[in-house]
């Protein structure tokens, strides 16, 4: 038995180490053979798994990229289908531009007499029209009146019937100079003169400065019938603001009294009031001087407030000798200081109401200021109107009074134009809205010629203008017909009842019309050319949504798809283009024309735009694609370096072992030779 064997040490000795040796060799063979140095989690789990990891999402990647590439043909296909649609739009500009340069229209002559009669149909024509000469006519403007006589409006509390300036009289004023509206006049009255002296010498010198007298006079100085301590000076001119007075000298002039709040001071506040008045305070400044503001007319103060220095000042509108508006309330930060009496002047508005004008496509804001019962306030007063008007731009329309004093609103010009009364104080003056339509005047012709009177009336005639155009053709009413459709004539020469009338036929523009069907033609073209520029089965021209997907966990990815100039989603097609089919009367007129050709450049500029995207689509693509190779090349390194055998390395282990086996053989064989030794002794 192999088991009862015995071997001597050295032979034992060179066996196993001729078993490593060969166990060695074939794991480097392996090695070489394979080319990694970790086959499997026994030769190094933690590279093995690192290496699995990294190949496993370099592949993952790799299947991104098949994505990617597929994703930029469909984006190339886009592209390209935008480009050949471009052209198209080009070449259809080109038609309507030929269109627009052909002037080949139909005509034909006619004998006309002073009664003739032509009835138009077809064409431009919507229903028949007759052309006829006619006689000349005045037309109708566009007026509108007041319902009643002149009438102040009520205005509100404290507005006169002209405006005003008060003035508060202390006898200081006598012999002094006074300035109004920079006119300087001097007070001859004695100090200590009455009111009534004072405004009779003032009223003369006013006079004297104005070189107007009685009821002439631009200014009336009066008392005021609310406080007989004021004089008032009037101004005769419904402006609607007040005369300017200034005091020279040494007249006595009165201050406000003030109340100022420090609310960086105020220790508490609760209950507050404020010229009798209760006050909303809430918790912050602006709170305060909300609630301040709310109350102001009534408690008869004004507010100014300072947010840099939190500083609030109560102003009393009365002039007076005591102290300010009373605060109560407020704990800490609030002193008053006391007014002076003296003279004073106060403004006051004159009543006016408010109405707006509309003529044509343009609107006046009036603001129509009440006047006194001077001679010349009406005059003033139209002029005031007259002036808004034409600051609206309104030349064509002028205000008067008629003679029961009514208020009237009438067009210059005989015009087809609407004049309409709207605004807040209609209702008072026109018993409502208010609207008046003219009639277009027909002038006379400037020629004797028949034939040339029926050319005026045809190529000034509303109806007609710009449908057919007429020409003197030697004598012959020459009549052009502006259309591409054909032009029915019926054509009476002696007028009615004379003779039976002659049916006509004028052909329309067929150039003109062809060019609408070639138009049609190539933009049927513009939504195929959409159709075919698909790839895969991904068309973003039809409003298709191409998701690429950038990275293995899905987390980065780009959605693309067609977009209109505001973001939303569309196909490109005509219709969203704003491109439609023509017929052959949409290029009837040049100014038609010019409007289509004004689309199909909004068209280019948004197919432009759209291709503009899809190139910063694309270019994100491609970069991105690029970055993906670099990142497989990346994981896919780092995984071989974990892995690989050093090839070199290799081939010298295993000549070393190679060596080693061959020397291992050896001493086993001289270990062999040892015991057949033994046997040599035993014969």
């Amino acid at each position: 038995m192999g088991s009862d064997i015995s071997l001597s040490k050295a032979v034992r000795s060179n066996l196993l180490s001729l078993q490593n040796t060969a166990e060695m060799m074939n794991k480097t063979q392996s090695r070489l053979a394979t080319g990694n140095k970790v086959n499997s989690a026994l030769d190094n789990p933690s590279n093995f798994f690192t290496a699995s990891a990294l190949n496993s999402r370099a592949a993952d990647m790799s299947n991104l990229l098949d994505s990617m590439a597929s994703g930029i043909k469909v984006i190339e296909a886009a592209d390209k289908g935008i480009t050949a649609i471009t052209k198209n739009i080009e070449s259809m500009q080109s038609t309507l531009r030929q269109a627009r340069q052909d002037k080949s229209f139909q005509t034909d002559n006619y004998e006309v007499t002073a009664d003739s009669t032509l009835k138009l149909s077809g064409g431009q024509f919507g229903e028949s029209f007759e052309v006829k000469l006619q006689a000349a006519s005045g037309g109708q403007a566009a007026g509108v009146t007041t319902a009643a006589v002149w009438a102040d409006p009520a205005g509100v509390a404290g507005q006169t019937a002209g405006p005003q300036v008060l003035v508060k009289f202390d006898d200081t004023l006598n012999g002094t100079a006074i300035k109004v509206d920079g006119l300087t006049v001097t007070s001859t009255t004695a100090a200590g003169a009455t009111q009534a002296a004072f405004m009779g010498d003032l009223q003369t010198q006013l006079n004297t400065a104005t070189g107007t007298s009685g009821a002439t006079s631009k200014y009336i100085v009066a008392a005021d019938t609310v406080d007989a301590t004021k004089v008032s000076i009037q101004l005769r001119d419904p402006q609607g603001v007040s005369p300017r007075v200034e005091f020279a000298g040494s007249v006595a002039k009165a201050t406000h009294a003030v109340t100022e709040i420090d609310y960086t001071a105020i220790t508490s506040m609760g209950g507050v009031t404020a010229g009798g008045q209760a006050i909303d305070v809430g918790v912050t400044f602006d709170d305060l001087v909300k609630g301040l503001q709310e109350k102001a007319t009534a408690g008869n103060y004004t507010v100014e407030a300072d947010a840099t220095t939190k500083k609030i000042k109560l102003v009393d509108n009365a002039y007076s000798a005591g102290t300010g508006p009373v605060v109560a309330g407020i704990t800490g930060g609030t002193t008053s200081t006391a007014g002076s009496t003296g003279v004073y002047t106060k403004d006051v508005a004159a009543r006016s109401f408010k109405i707006d004008l509309t003529y044509g496509d343009k609107t006046a804001n009036l603001n129509i200021v009440s006047r006194d019962a001077s001679p010349y306030a009406k005059e003033n007063q139209l002029k005031n109107i007259n002036d808004q008007l034409k600051a609206a731009g309104i030349n064509d329309v002028v205000a008067s009074l008629d003679s029961t004093d009514k208020l009237v609103f009438t067009s210059t010009s005989a015009e087809a134009k609407t004049l309409a009364i709207s605004g807040a104080d209609a209702n008072a003056l026109f018993g409502g809205a208010t609207v008046s339509t003219g009639s277009p005047a027909v002038s006379a012709y400037k020629s004797a010629n028949t034939v040339d009177q029926f050319v005026e009336e045809i190529n000034r005639n509303t109806g007609t203008v710009g449908k057919v155009r007429a020409s003197n053709d030697n004598g012959k009413l020459r009549i052009e017909n502006l259309s591409t459709q054909q032009l029915d004539v019926e054509f009476d020469k002696d007028g009615a009842g004379v003779g039976a009338p002659t049916q006509h036929k004028i052909a329309g523009n067929v150039i003109r019309d062809n060019l609408a069907k070639q138009f049609n033609d190539l933009r049927d073209q513009l939504d195929k050319f959409a159709d075919d520029s698909s790839f895969n089965g991904i068309n973003l021209l039809r409003g298709d949504k191409l998701t690429i997907t950038f990275n293995e966990s899905g987390s980065s990815s780009i959605q693309i798809q067609a977009k209109d100039k505001n973001g939303n989603e569309r196909p490109i097609t005509a219709a969203n283009l704003n491109l439609e089919s023509l017929v052959g009367q949409d290029l009837d007129n040049d100014t038609d024309i010019d409007a289509l050709l004004g689309k199909l450049s909004t068209a280019l500029s948004e197919l432009r735009s759209q291709a503009s995207t899809f190139g910063s689509n694309l270019s994100s693509v491609e970069n991105r694609q690029s970055f993906t190779k670099n990142m497989i090349n990346t994981l896919e390194t780092g995984a071989a370096n974990l892995t690989l055998a050093d090839t070199n390395e290799e081939a010298a282990n295993l000549l070393a072992l190679q060596t080693r086996q061959q020397l291992s053989s050896s001493a086993l064989s001289m270990a062999s030779q040892q015991d057949q030794a033994v046997l040599q002794l035993l014969r």
